[in-house]
């Protein structure tokens, strides 16, 4: 038996056998495009604002980049070769649609809500420019014609604030993803939350539950 291996040889192997093939990468992308999916339906029917999906978005806008110059660059191609490939480009742009529109759904929602604490560095450069341009039309329309004591857009005084705060009372739908160990408290009674089931139940009841994936929003 020849035992004579090379190097190369061992990388190479080392190299097929470690690549993640074809399908494993299609699974990889579905799945980030159902947690997306599952991310922006959590924060339209999450009273609060939940934690920025930093990595996940980074790997979609990274895929969105590289399928966009695949395009532009096989439409070239296809206006100077005999190439036919429309029909590949045309489902690439139609799944760029899908991602584009819950990313934008996702990140519009989310600008939407307010706990600074959570938002990503562009969103909070965002918030901070739209505020500035509210502040400064608003002066130009009317705040600058009250008086000094009126002007402010943080009151919380009189007994009542014109800051809106979550509603952490409000009821959700939610669909258990992990078995969780405790009952919920609803009143005098405790609920068990078997995975798999649907219950609709008060948002700080499962506040906490939302925070770590073991239930989801719906």
């Amino acid at each position: 038996m020849d035992v004579d291996i090379g190097f190369d040889d061992i990388l190479r192997d080392f190299e097929r056998d470690s690549r993640p093939n074809e399908a494993n990468i299609t699974k990889l992308k579905e799945d980030d495009i159902q947690e997306l999916t599952q991310a922006w339906i959590s924060e339209r029917m999450s009273p609060e604002l939940l934690d920025y999906k930093d990595s996940l978005i980074e790997r979609l806008l990274s895929r969105i980049r590289e399928q966009v110059e695949y395009i532009e660059l096989n439409s070239i191609e296809l206006q100077t070769q005999e190439k036919d490939i429309k029909l590949q480009l045309m489902i690439i742009e139609s799944e760029l649609d899908r991602v584009n529109f819950i990313l934008r759904s996702y990140l519009r929602t989310r600008n939407d809500e307010d706990i600074v604490k959570r938002l990503s560095e562009h969103e909070t450069a965002y918030m901070e420019k739209h505020f500035a341009s509210l502040i400064q039309l608003y002066n130009s329309l009317f705040l600058s014609q009250l008086p000094q004591h009126l002007q402010a857009l943080d009151d919380t005084s009189g007994g009542q604030s014109m800051i809106e705060e979550p509603n952490f009372q409000k009821p959700v739908f939610l669909k258990v993803l992990e078995d969780i160990p405790q009952n919920i408290a609803i009143g005098d009674e405790e609920i068990e939350l078997t995975k798999g089931n649907i219950y609709l139940i008060r948002y700080s009841a499962i506040q906490k539950y939302v925070h770590s994936g073991d239930v989801a929003l719906i």
